[in-house]
């Protein structure tokens, strides 16, 4: 318990060389606790500690400090009690630091301000920590009283038990920020009670119970606030649903954050309209997976943005649909083949589902038509894109009709090499200007046995008579008309 005592006037007299010489460059809470002591001293009431921190709004080491800090200008005398702490308010101010001339006031004067530093710090402090608070005045600058205020500020956040290290880093910081007087350190003090405040519940959101906010975590916060607008709701409010490692957790929300601000989403509405966008767009991004036959749909960065490029050129999903469809039917998983064909499509005017289908239909057709080609070769391989243009290259640019290549494949069945045969025996009758069937079976074929027996790629082939090549022709002939009918 604390107890006051004085004269027993009806009044609070208040000393005149208090208002005149003290009270404007004390501190407003000191001054406030200063008076409110005094008046309890002459009305000889006994609050205890609680109430004293109810009725002044302050905390019990402020309060304490408070009167540390009038005790050593000589307003008020402390002394130890059986009922505890008993200060006494003197009628006239002894300032002991005035009637010690020189150098001994000074050292007056340094005393007072280790006994307070003490009684912020709840401990005694070691030769080591007194040199480092001295060096926030020698060295950084700040004034004693700024120093008090950040201690204050310091044990409020972290406990009379704060490292002085700790002190040191915020004094650095502060003098950096030019905090010079007690009216900027107090309101830097708010401000971090409040941003502390914030980071608090965005720490107990990610699961990280009593752990105090570090620099790191402030500073996140600060700019998440200050540089990129987000409330506190609002950072909540994007943390839904998403889960926290114990790893770095503020710099993956950090990224979150980065990317709804980019996106232009910084309130709870606009995360909320993103957020929906978001899930739809990994919704079809999933069934674009699902279409190219992935097993895992898992969507990765690399996919969303290849399929946001493809919707910003206007290609419906449904189209890409089709496309990753036919990619994967003709042995491709990439989305790279998938943004060449729909590259393709635009260039040939492919921008509706029905053009997209009649365009597969046809592919499909002359896969079909290939294959026929490829197994009367006896070619076995699976058809790709690469075969399909080999195959438009020979209808369209030499004119050939599919009979013609038909014919090569059966030539280019008898040879060691079946595929470098069929595309040798086509090149030969380009250059011959072979286009028809016709054509095709009055060229010397025989030549082709004896060309390839001679070549550098050895192809072991049959011999013909005359009767048998004619009988092969009209065989596939035959077999064109049979496949023609299905």
């Amino acid at each position: 318990m604390i107890r006051f005592t004085a004269s027993g006037q009806a009044f609070t007299p208040v000393p005149t060389v208090f208002l005149k010489k003290y009270m404007c460059d004390a501190p407003e809470e000191y001054v406030r606790v200063y008076l409110y002591g005094l008046c309890l001293a002459y009305t000889g009431e006994q609050p205890d500690m609680v109430e004293l921190e109810e009725q002044l709004h302050q905390t019990a080491e402020k309060i304490e400090a408070a009167m540390k800090y009038w005790q050593i200008k000589g307003f008020v005398s402390e002394r130890k009690t059986a009922r505890g702490t008993l200060y006494e308010f003197l009628a006239a101010q002894q300032d002991e630091a005035a009637k010690k001339p020189g150098k001994n006031a000074a050292l007056y004067e340094y005393r007072g301000y280790n006994e307070m530093l003490g009684t912020l710090l709840k401990r005694a402090l070691s030769a080591s920590d007194l040199k480092c608070i001295y060096d926030f005045t020698d060295i950084y600058g700040l004034p004693q009283d700024v120093v008090i205020a950040m201690i204050e500020h310091c044990v409020a956040s972290k406990g009379p038990t704060v490292n002085v290290s700790y002190i040191e880093r915020v004094a650095q910081t502060w003098a950096e920020e030019g905090i010079d007087t007690r009216e900027k350190a107090l309101l830097r003090a708010e401000e971090y009670k409040a941003l502390s405040s914030g980071v608090r519940i965005v720490m107990k959101q990610m699961g990280l119970i009593g752990k105090s906010p570090g620099k790191t975590e402030l500073d996140y916060f600060r700019k998440w606030a200050e540089q990129w607008g987000f409330t506190q709701e609002s950072i909540v409010y994007a943390m839904r649903g998403l889960e926290f490692a114990k790893d770095q957790p503020f710099r993956y929300l950090d990224a979150v954050l980065r990317n709804l601000y980019e996106n232009g989403a910084i309130s709870s509405r606009k995360i909320n309209e993103y957020n929906t966008a978001y899930q739809d767009r990994r919704a079809r991004l999933k069934e674009v997976l699902a279409a190219l036959d992935y097993s895992r749909l898992s969507v990765q960065p690399r996919h969303e943005r290849l399929y946001a490029e493809w919707a910003a050129e206007g290609v419906p999903h449904s189209i890409i649909l089709l496309a990753c469809e036919h990619t994967a039917k003709n042995g491709s998983r990439k989305l790279e083949v998938v943004g060449t064909l729909l590259k393709e499509w635009k260039n040939q005017g492919i921008t509706t589902e029905d053009d997209a289908r009649k365009y597969i239909r046809r592919q499909d057709t002359l896969e079909k038509r290939v294959k026929q080609v490829y197994d009367h070769a006896g070619i076995k391989k699976q058809i790709a894109e690469t075969d399909i243009l080999f195959y438009e290259n020979c209808l369209k640019r030499d004119k050939m009709k599919h009979d013609v290549l038909m014919c090569a494949a059966e030539i280019a069945s008898v040879g060691y090499e079946p595929a470098a045969l069929l595309r040798k025996v086509l090149k030969d009758w380009r250059q011959a200007g072979v286009t028809t069937l016709q054509e095709a079976t009055a060229q010397e074929l025989g030549r082709y046995a004896k060309d390839m027996k001679n070549s550098k790629k050895d192809f072991e082939q049959r011999q013909y008579s005359k009767e048998d090549m004619e009988k092969r022709t009209l065989d596939i002939i035959k077999d064109m008309e049979q496949d023609d009918e299905k």
